[in-house]
């Protein structure tokens, strides 16, 4: 067997035609519309906030009400991620996508028609549902469909979009009334069913369900009709059939050693990707810019911030799979920590020295310029791509629903608390609290976090502590990055 650079182990073992990657790539962009759809629901709040205070509803939203509108999305979220791993086991990743336009179109549906702040909080809710869903059934998708040389970078296309999704909101939101925000909204889950509708479903799914013949038909249709599929579906039902042999129970398969150590880091990275702060500077980007006395308009300075978080997860597509994930989650979190820091000088200046805070306005927007630069270049993308990366497939449905479980956990404290705490203790105690948590990130990532770039399924499980018993196919693997 010949050693081709840049090729993987499916490659090698085929008739030496290269797979075909465009199918790869429309395939990863059709579904990560979702995460475009999520985008669209985490950025509703921002150009919002005024206009539903100032009653453009025919009702007003008081300060206390705009919190829950804002926060009561992720726990909707709680909920969609703890139950979509299962579902998409039981009726297929495909399937369970193109299902979400349910209660997308439910959510958005309240929203526009809305009588009272409480129906909005029920279609933010039932959002929450679908964002959820989506953040764990998009990412195992674009994993199953892709090869090994470009998994990273078909990973990053969900924060691309999630990016894109937001700054869409912005843009809209400044020159278009909350109506109509909502209803252009509530188009993108339909195009996103509309759109799956004609993809196929996965081949590692299918093989799981012993559809092998749909099976080959998928993979052929993802790698391009020249391709030799064989190589590649012998080593998808070669490690569903190890699976299947160790016979573990569910309980049994998360005590394994490999099952805890990569829930412990899906949960970290998790952690320390909601706990940087971001979603505090996503949902309030147009208070903390007022607060600096910032001489830009709150509108403008939040569709800055929007366009270099799309700008910046664009760049993290083109590094992701040459530096790997590891290298660009270390220099995020060290650079979020940095940037918080300040951040929090700036306010401590402000709050003690106005005058001297005035002739630095622009400092706040640097300082959150390069937070979301560096959160989309590293922890923006990669948690959502690492936990597709690290769990074997006995459970890789529940322990990814687990870890987007947990990550929306987090989501919904932070937005819910951010303002709270930050009226209480001040906003540079708050931005310091995230600079000390974002410190510890860095040392977690550094400490415990495997870089899984290259790697095969067998071979990440072996640096989890766990049997491999395809370690040499995951060398050969490995040696063609």
């Amino acid at each position: 067997m010949r050693q081709t650079v840049g090729i993987s182990q499916a490659t090698l073992v085929s008739d030496g035609t290269k797979a075909y990657k465009v199918p790869q790539y429309i395939a990863a962009l059709i579904v990560t519309i979702g995460g475009l759809a999520m985008g669209t629901i985490l950025g509703w709040t921002s150009p919002t906030e005024l206009p539903l205070k100032a009653g453009q509803y025919g009702f007003e939203v008081n300060n206390s009400e705009f919190p829950w509108i804002g926060s009561l999305m992720s726990i909707g979220a709680i909920f969609g991620a703890a139950f979509t791993g299962t579902i998409t086991d039981k009726i297929g990743r495909r399937t369970t996508i193109i299902g979400i336009v349910i209660p997308s179109v439910v959510g958005w549906a309240l929203m526009i028609w809305a009588v009272n702040p409480y129906m909005m909080m029920v279609g933010r809710v039932i959002l929450g549902l679908a964002s959820g869903a989506y953040s764990v059934a998009c990412p195992m998708y674009t994993n199953e469909i892709s090869e090994v040389e470009i998994r990273g970078t078909l990973g990053t296309y969900f924060q691309l979009q999630i990016t894109i999704g937001i700054l869409l909101s912005y843009v809209i939101g400044a020159v278009v009334y909350v109506y109509w925000l909502s209803v252009i909204c509530a188009i993108i889950p339909i195009l996103t069913s509309v759109l799956m509708a004609f993809m196929p479903e996965t081949p590692y799914y299918l093989l799981m369900k012993n559809d092998v013949q749909k099976a080959r038909q998928s993979l052929q249709k993802l790698r391009g009709k020249k391709y030799n599929i064989d190589g590649e579906i012998e080593q998808f039902q070669a490690t569903i059939e190890r699976v299947a042999a160790e016979k573990l129970s569910f309980r049994q398969a998360f005590t394994t050693v490999a099952a805890k150590r990569g829930l412990a880091v899906g949960l970290g990275i998790m952690f320390f990707q909601q706990l940087s702060g971001i979603n505090a500077v996503i949902f309030y980007t147009s208070q903390i810019f007022q607060s600096a006395g910032s001489k830009l308009a709150p509108s403008v300075a939040t569709i800055i911030v929007g366009a270099v978080s799309v700008v910046a997860t664009y760049v993290s597509t083109l590094m992701v799979d040459r530096l790997g994930r590891k290298p660009l989650l270390f220099i995020s979190d060290l650079v979020m920590a940095l940037s918080s820091l300040v951040l929090g000088i700036f306010f401590w200046i402000q709050t003690h020295e106005p005058e001297k805070a005035t002739s630095i306005g622009w400092l706040p927007i640097a300082c959150l310029s390069v937070f979301i630069i560096v959160f989309s270049i590293g922890y923006g993308p990669i948690p959502w791509m690492l936990i597709a990366e690290i769990f074997s497939p006995a459970i890789k449905g529940p322990a990814s629903s687990i870890a987007c479980l947990f990550n929306w956990v987090c989501a919904f404290l932070v937005t819910l608390l951010f303002p709270i705490v930050k009226d209480a203790i001040g906003s540079a105690t708050t931005f310091w609290i995230f600079t000390v948590i974002s410190f510890i990130g860095t040392a977690f990532v550094y400490f415990f976090v495997p870089e899984t770039k290259g790697k095969s399924l067998d071979e990440v499980v072996k640096i989890f502590g766990g049997s491999s018993s395809s370690s040499s196919d995951a060398t050969i693997e490995a040696s063609g990055e």
